[in-house]
């Protein structure tokens, strides 16, 4: 039964977004439209521990938010769920936000139900920055350009899933956010 559920889940995500496409650079541009948290959902299976992809954020990365609790909310970039499709109880993104003037960068982990967000760096918006996720037996290892964290990890499996980009936890996209992509 729960095999059965979790395949109606991923059809259901399959067949509800609008799938990115890839431009003559070889990103995918992901776009999270005004008002939506989602820019895409697919069950695309990850086979390797590292996910390895290079980003660029535009003008569009540039937001403000009205509820002064949620101005601090880190959005997810991209990353993998680990030891099935359960994202918040295991898995690993880059997280990202626009704050102070700046976009940060984050590890952003869920590791046996307990969430743990990092800062890592600040971008350059326009710029190329290189990113890696590696899940090795029991630490999640992130590499943003030329600076590397690691962060606990609590599960063995290698049953996991790519996650895209995502805006929020409370507040959706305060207009069209535009990101691309190459992994």
């Amino acid at each position: 039964m729960k095999k059965i559920i979790v395949i109606l889940l991923l059809l259901a995500l399959l067949l509800s977004c609008d799938k990115a496409k890839k431009n003559e650079e070889g990103y995918q541009v992901f776009i999270i439209r005004q008002g939506h948290h989602e820019s895409f959902s697919s069950a695309t299976p990850l086979k390797d521990s590292v996910l390895s992809f290079k980003v660029v954020f535009d003008s569009s990365a540039i937001y403000s938010i009205e509820d002064s609790e949620d101005v601090t909310d880190v959005n997810k970039l991209f990353g993998m769920t680990d030891c099935g499709i359960a994202n918040h109880m295991n898995s690993a993104r880059v997280g990202w936000r626009w704050f102070k003037d700046s976009l940060q960068l984050f590890a952003y982990v869920y590791s046996n139900g307990k969430r743990s967000i990092t800062y890592m760096t600040s971008v350059i918006i326009g710029r190329e920055i290189d990113c890696s996720i590696t899940a090795v037996k029991n630490k999640y290892i992130f590499r943003i350009n030329d600076v590397s964290h690691s962060q606990q990890r609590d599960c063995s499996e290698n049953d996991r899933y790519m996650l895209y980009p995502f805006f929020g936890g409370n507040e959706s996209a305060p207009h069209n956010i535009r990101i691309k992509i190459a992994y």
